[in-house]
């Protein structure tokens, strides 16, 4: 499991035009009737092609096929290729014909997109490799929401592209305490962060401001911040 980091935006702008940014960013509802306060897809849309498997047999199938790409010369492969030949020669039949399926399909994204699927594609473009989930709104102008791994300055740049006259208040701040932390300003499609030094004072103070009631469980001593004990 990743850690989940939890991500406050706050929409500077009057309730006409939050209301404006909240239509644009509401995705479907869930099954169970959860709403959905923002979806990436609505900032930056994934191409529909990359949403397929990701796995280690596609992966192998991929390698294999770049490698058949290089036949004779496969003195030209890394040891990592030639152990993707190896084992795919070793595979059962059925087992190697999904792999270079897939793999085939991977190379095709990659030509088409950049990525061989939907996982390389959310973490080079939306900065995480799952969509926000634990959302929230708070009124009149919060969302609320988690991601894995990282903050999404990013997206939060380009939302602001598309709503240049807003000013979005953006800071995130992991579930390990302290670290993982950054706090900035992003208006017309320019995005001003502050990314402190995991541990340093300035690191937990934007954790208890993403994560208000975790400061009574912190003291500011001469070495930082420590649990009180």
């Amino acid at each position: 499991m990743p850690n989940h980091v939890t991500n406050r935006l706050e929409i500077n702008a009057d309730r006409e035009t939050v209301q404006k940014v909240m239509n644009f960013l509401k995705g479907k509802t869930d099954d169970d009737n959860t709403p959905c306060y923002i979806d990436f897809n609505n900032i930056i849309p994934m191409p529909e092609e990359l949403l397929i498997e990701k796995s280690s047999s596609g992966d192998l199938g991929m390698k294999y096929l770049k490698a058949m790409q290089l036949k004779p010369f496969y003195f030209l492969l890394d040891d990592d290729d030639l152990r993707a030949v190896q084992w795919m020669r070793g595979l059962a039949e059925k087992d190697r014909q999904e792999a270079l399926q897939l793999g085939e399909t991977y190379l095709e994204n990659r030509k088409k997109y950049g990525y061989p699927t939907w996982y390389e594609w959310s973490i080079s473009t939306w900065g995480t490799k799952w969509n926000a989930y634990h959302q929230d709104f708070e009124e009149p102008n919060i969302l609320w929401f988690d991601t894995a791994w990282n903050g999404v300055p990013l997206l939060i740049q380009k939302l602001s592209e598309i709503f240049p006259d807003v000013e979005f208040h953006y800071a995130y701040a992991d579930e390990d305490l302290g670290f993982n932390t950054g706090r900035g300003t992003a208006r017309n499609g320019e995005i001003n962060m502050t990314i402190p030094e995991g541990g340093s004072n300035e690191a937990f103070e934007i954790m208890f401001f993403v994560k208000p009631g975790m400061d009574e469980y912190f003291e500011l001593t001469d070495e930082g911040y420590k649990w009180v004990s």
